[in-house]
């Protein structure tokens, strides 16, 4: 028997040499042609419709319409557990939850889940504790069913015109008289309004009415304002044992702040109020407010105040957690420089930024209530025209009175930067004022008049004048009595 492995065998072709043989497609018939396409159209599948579940708050009608908003963006908030697209309209919530029908177990579910949340809200609010709902393919449709107040829910779009069919018109809130041309012509439900010409619907009724019953029935675009929470941050950190000197709490702290910087930058915000607590072992916590004059989102900035409480507090017991919060968020307002080397502020003499430091440093180590302002009040009268105010609320104060002046543009006349708190009588010889040495009127007068209504009259004549060292004087003449001359105050 011949050995396999030793008769000839055929030569391998070469790789190098081209493949001569050509295959040929032949042409498909039509029916293979026509069984791929079917294949191709059961393969694809076909988008979901979108599910609206609609909650209607009718107790929410006679209330102000802030009251109204604030009730529904805190509602919101709860809805917003069960659907990420939540939408506000008039007395009601409308979410798309076909999407998170899967996850919940059904629209039951989803119900079941809302109805205790909600109806602890409207408690808080003080709100009768009820509300109706609906679902179907389109967000008008479950408004409208929702608002009919039998809780439908209508899964398919096949099914909506029937269902939409039934409902009265006073759904559609239509004004007196509107309905009272609607009952003329016999329409008493939305089925008789459909048997109606659309043109005619139109000319009479105008076209955001047909619009409507368009939206209602998925034939017209149904934009929404979709709610958006607003941020939040609050972050905690427990410490594996007590500590009693707060100065080894700042990496902890700084670890923290860094978080919130971070929360802050991805949603370009800024914080001007935080609030940081100290948890005690058996024993209650100690509150730090930083109240900031320019909302920051620096963590230098923020670790440097944190460090100025923490020199100035006394722990009554080691802290055995840190909780941080923030109370106020603020849009961030960032500074370009200008392209112009002239036009650049200079380091040295733009100080703005420093001096806020400087107050909310000075702030934090002296306390709230040790750091006054002054700020300008809208009076003729020089005495009371500036009010003492602490420093945090000198921030708001000011920013007010500027955006006032601003709004009626005012330009505010110059006023001495010492004003004394008891005028001083000036000597008049010889027709020359004295003020130790003589002085000469520059400018004026700037009348002022006023009180009358208390039956304490303020009726004055205001001169700047100049002493002659060059300084500058604000003196008054009274209108009334002995006329007598007053230096009420210096320039600087």
């Amino acid at each position: 028997m011949e050995d396999p492995d030793s008769t000839d065998q055929l030569p391998l072709l070469s790789s190098s040499k081209p493949d001569t043989a050509q295959i040929i497609e032949l042409p498909k018939s039509a029916n293979a042609r026509e069984s791929e396409i079917d294949k191709a159209r059961r393969s694809k599948k076909k988008p979901r419709r979108s599910l609206w579940y609609a909650l209607y708050f009718p107790q929410l009608q006679d209330l102000p319409e802030s009251r109204q908003a604030k009730a529904l963006n805190e509602l919101a908030g709860e809805v917003q557990h069960v659907s990420a697209t939540v939408s506000f309209h008039p007395q009601a919530l409308i979410c798309e939850i076909r999407s998170s029908l899967k996850y919940f177990g059904g629209l039951e579910a989803v119900h079941n889940k809302l109805k205790p949340q909600l109806i602890a809200r409207l408690h808080q609010q003080e709100l009768p504790e009820h509300f109706l709902y609906a679902a179907s393919p389109t967000v008008t449709g479950s408004l409208l069913l929702a608002r009919y107040g039998h809780n439908a829910l209508v899964y398919q779009q096949d099914n909506l015109r029937s269902a939409l069919g039934q409902l009265p018109i006073d759904v559609l809130r239509l004004d007196k008289e509107q309905n009272r041309r609607l009952y003329n012509m016999g329409v008493r439900c939305l089925r008789d309004i459909w048997r109606l010409p659309a043109d005619g619907l139109r000319n009479r009724f105008g076209s955001d009415f047909v619009k409507e019953l368009n939206k209602a029935l998925g034939k017209a675009p149904e934009p929404t304002r979709n709610y958006i929470p607003p941020p939040a941050f609050s972050t905690s950190y427990e410490l594996p044992y007590g500590l009693e000197n707060l100065h080894r709490l700042l990496p902890v702290a700084d670890e923290m702040l860094a978080q919130l910087c971070e929360f802050l930058r991805r949603r370009d915000l800024s914080t001007s109020h935080l609030r940081i607590f100290l948890q005690h072992e058996k024993r209650g916590g100690t509150e730090i407010d930083m109240a900031l004059r320019q909302a920051s989102r620096s963590r230098q900035h923020l670790i440097m105040l944190l460090e100025t409480h923490f020199g100035k507090l006394t722990i009554p017991a080691p802290v055995i957690a840190v909780k941080l919060d923030v109370k106020k968020f603020d849009a961030f307002m960032s500074h370009s420089d200008s392209l112009l080397a002239e036009d650049r502020p200079n380091p040295q003499h733009d100080n703005h930024g420093s001096l806020d430091q400087f107050t909310e440093q000075l702030q934090a180590r002296l306390g709230d209530h040790y750091l006054k302002c002054i700020d300008s009040v809208a009076e003729h009268c020089p005495e009371y025209a500036s009010q003492q105010l602490d420093y945090g609320e000198s921030i708001s104060a000011s920013r007010c009175n500027k955006a006032n002046r601003e709004e009626k543009g005012v330009t505010p006349i110059p006023r001495p930067l010492w004003l004394l708190q008891d005028p001083q009588r000036l000597a008049l010889r010889n027709g020359r004022l004295y003020h130790r040495k003589p002085v000469s009127l520059v400018s004026g007068p700037e009348r002022i008049e006023t009180f009358w209504w208390s039956g304490t009259d303020v009726r004055r004549d205001y001169y700047v004048a100049r002493e002659a060292n060059g300084s500058r004087l604000w003196v008054y003449r009274e209108r009334s009595g002995d006329r007598n001359w007053y230096l009420h105050g210096y320039f600087a």
